[in-house]
């Protein structure tokens, strides 16, 4: 999955919806795609093979920058 359709699948996201674009693009660019979920991965999103998935780092690093997503990512 490159970057725009990880933008794209998660603005498909009921969660993302209205969240705004530059923040859909910071959680896109950090998350990694995985086959299965470990433990300390924060599951965002699935397909039907891959699952989108970020760290607890990565959610620290967004969350400094853009706050109104803690929430959303339940830290």
């Amino acid at each position: 999955m490159d970057f725009e359709e990880k933008v794209n699948f998660l603005r498909s996201l009921p969660k993302f919806r209205v969240v705004p674009i530059s923040e859909i693009k910071a959680i896109a660019y950090a998350a990694k795609e995985k086959d299965k979920v470990e433990l300390g991965d924060f599951l965002i999103g699935r397909t039907n093979s891959l699952s989108l998935t970020l760290n607890i780092e990565d959610i620290k690093r967004i969350v400094k920058v853009y706050p109104s997503l803690e929430p959303k990512l339940k830290i």
